[in-house]
């Protein structure tokens, strides 16, 4: 089957049933990951729970939207899952770190009280990010981008809200459960590799430098209905009958001359093989519906329409009375459209209470005709053009349509599926430069915040924003195409989630480097304390991603691939490259906070 309807219905099926698979591994992905970076068995539960009650939370305010897709419905339930489960860890393992020296309540107080910080900072660029997406033309990004941010703020609520009492009241249970750490320590290999830390920078920069440009190259598709059961459906109906892809073209209706010039003129392109409107459909050989007919042209063709000539006589002369009272024109020049007159025919049958005849069946056929073709002030023509939806050729018969017609009609519009592909097309550089630029101004502005630094904010963005042209580029170098709504919502996604694991490392640094004599000791050392939120974070979120992309379908599953190489990118460039650029620029960074710009003035006294 193919066609809208079944387009709809496939990618709806398809859509379900590889979002429970995806939930399946990712859960079974998530409990394995917890156990390894966990310090207690029960925290696992702890984290559950706490996640639970934010996706009720969630998906119980959905009815805010004025409906919501079911799209936005079930992917918002997985990446919530992978985009805010490391606000929780970073809460609890901020509160086991606290716990070893004092007792619950003290412990989950200072726990909030220094994670606050890379908590709102995380979750603010996660949403920040994920609103960016408000801008875009397509409604589906808007939605997703809507639901996301909220799934996020509610994710945000309960672990500052909910999990802390729930960490003080299950606090016999996760002492109880303690184990020893899966997890190894890192600061001996962290510390070697910043020995390096010049030629890394200056890899990094290069790498980036030619990703950047790379990824400008990459092809784009617009096609949303990328089902598997909808490819192969089209796929065997072209073997068949070639390729069935409709283009609508609709016009202010009234005159079927023009009308008949337009059909012929785009059937008259190569990729056309079918056109169907009112000026297409004939009663009879050689009697199309819109064509005009006398009275006696109507009765010597009264045996090949199956009427009764002398019925034909009464039929035409009670048209005329009622729409020619005035008598101005004779019988015989008077003329009527042949499908104005069988809807007159049909008007009267009924008002006899003929409705069951046989004629009156034929003249509804007639009436539906026009129904499809017609409304009170336009005309619909449908063809049929033999090329796949997003093929070269098809869309460039939609650009030379959209020029071309207006040498029939001042008023037109074009729809179906290959107009849909070129009209995204058209909007997605406006799309692209206004997600990535608010994504990136968003962002910077929360980190300045943060900081309250000039230069470690664009640290932090040059390291993501590098990872995420190191993502891009990648489809350029297998000559893969991209879907365009994937590019938009993983560009804002990486860009607002994955900078959590900079802050999260960021933070940590400056916490402790005055503690230490030696940078790169306090540098490995925060490595190795942020080592196990980092991973166990960005594990999860690249395996949902990359579990979406092999167990999904269409655009969930090529959103999901790019999602999960993007987010193992992110978390490599912070754990191995971030760490280089810190060091680097320290001197400057510790030169170029606002307060040491900005000094407050000193107010002598009086």
């Amino acid at each position: 089957m193919s066609g809208q309807t079944a387009m709809s219905y496939y990618t709806r099926l398809e859509t379900v049933e590889s979002i429970i698979k995806v939930g399946v591994i990712i859960v079974v992905a998530i409990l394995i990951m917890l156990v390894f970076t966990s310090n207690t068995y029960f925290e696992v539960v702890i984290l559950i729970m706490v996640f639970g009650v934010s996706v009720i939370l969630n998906m119980g305010t959905n009815f805010l939207f004025d409906g919501i897709s079911y799209i936005s419905n079930l992917v918002a339930l997985v990446l919530q899952l992978a985009l805010s489960l490391d606000y929780s860890i970073i809460l609890l393992h901020r509160f086991m770190e606290e716990r070893k020296l004092s007792d619950a309540k003290t412990s989950a107080v200072l726990a909030l009280t220094k994670g606050a910080s890379e908590i709102f900072s995380s979750s603010l660029t996660t949403i920040a990010g994920l609103c960016s997406l408000i801008v875009m033309t397509l409604p589906i990004g808007v939605e997703m981008g809507l639901a996301l941010a909220k799934s996020i703020l509610f994710s945000l609520l309960t672990v500052i809200f909910f999990m802390p009492a729930v960490l003080i009241l299950f606090d016999k249970q996760l002492q109880k459960t303690k184990h020893r750490s899966f997890v190894p320590n890192v600061s001996k290999p962290a510390k070697a590799k910043l020995k390096f830390r010049i030629p890394i920078a200056i890899v990094f920069i290069i790498a980036v430098a030619l990703a950047g440009t790379g990824q400008f190259f990459n092809e784009y598709s617009f096609n949303i209905n990328g089902a598997k059961r909808i490819v192969d459906s089209q796929e065997s109906i072209a073997k068949e009958f070639g390729y069935k892809n409709d283009l609508a073209v609709i016009v202010p209706k009234g005159d079927y001359e023009k009308e008949e010039q337009l059909i012929n003129y785009i059937k008259s392109k190569d990729l056309i093989n079918n056109a169907m409107g009112l000026t297409t459909i004939e009663a009879v050989e050689g009697l199309k519906l819109t064509d005009c007919v006398t009275q006696q042209q109507l009765a010597q063709m009264a045996d090949s329409l199956g009427f009764n000539p002398t019925l034909i006589e009464l039929l035409f002369t009670m048209y005329k009375n009622e729409n020619d009272p005035n008598n101005q024109l004779p019988e015989t020049e008077y003329s009527v459209m042949f499908i104005d007159l069988m809807e007159f025919a049909s008007k009267k049958i009924n008002e006899m209470g003929m409705q069951r005849s046989e004629y009156a069946k034929q003249l509804q056929q007639l009436s539906m005709a026009r129904a499809n073709f017609e409304s009170q002030n336009y005309s619909r023509i449908m063809f049929n053009i033999n090329s796949p939806t997003e093929s070269a050729e098809s869309i460039a018969l939609i650009e030379d349509l959209s020029k071309e017609l207006g040498q029939f009609y001042d008023e037109y519009y074009l729809a179906g599926e290959s107009v849909a592909c070129y009209d995204m097309a058209k909007v997605f550089p406006r799309d692209n430069f206004l997600v990535s630029f608010l994504t990136a101004m968003f962002v910077l502005l929360i980190l300045y915040f943060t900081f309250k630094n000039l230069i470690l904010p664009l640290i932090l963005i040059i390291a993501i924003q590098g990872s995420i042209w190191i993502n891009f580029v990648i489809p350029f170098l297998s000559s893969s195409p991209i879907s365009f709504i994937g590019y938009l919502l993983v560009c804002a996604i990486q860009m607002g989630a994955t900078i959590d694991y900079g802050i999260i490392l960021t933070n940590r640094y400056l916490q402790i480097k005055h503690l230490y004599p030696d940078k790169l000791e306090a540098m490995s050392q925060a490595e190795n304390a942020v080592f196990p939120t980092i991973i166990t974070s960005g594990i999860i979120l690249t395996v949902s991603g990359l579990a979406m992309g092999l167990a999904a379908a269409g655009v969930v599953a090529r959103m999901g691939m790019l999602l999960g190489i993007g987010a193992a990118t992110s978390m490599l460039v912070v754990l191995f490259i971030l760490p280089s650029l810190l060091l680097i620029f320290d001197n400057i960074i510790e030169k170029t906070y606002f307060n040491k710009i900005f000094p407050k003035r000193k107010t002598k006294p009086n």
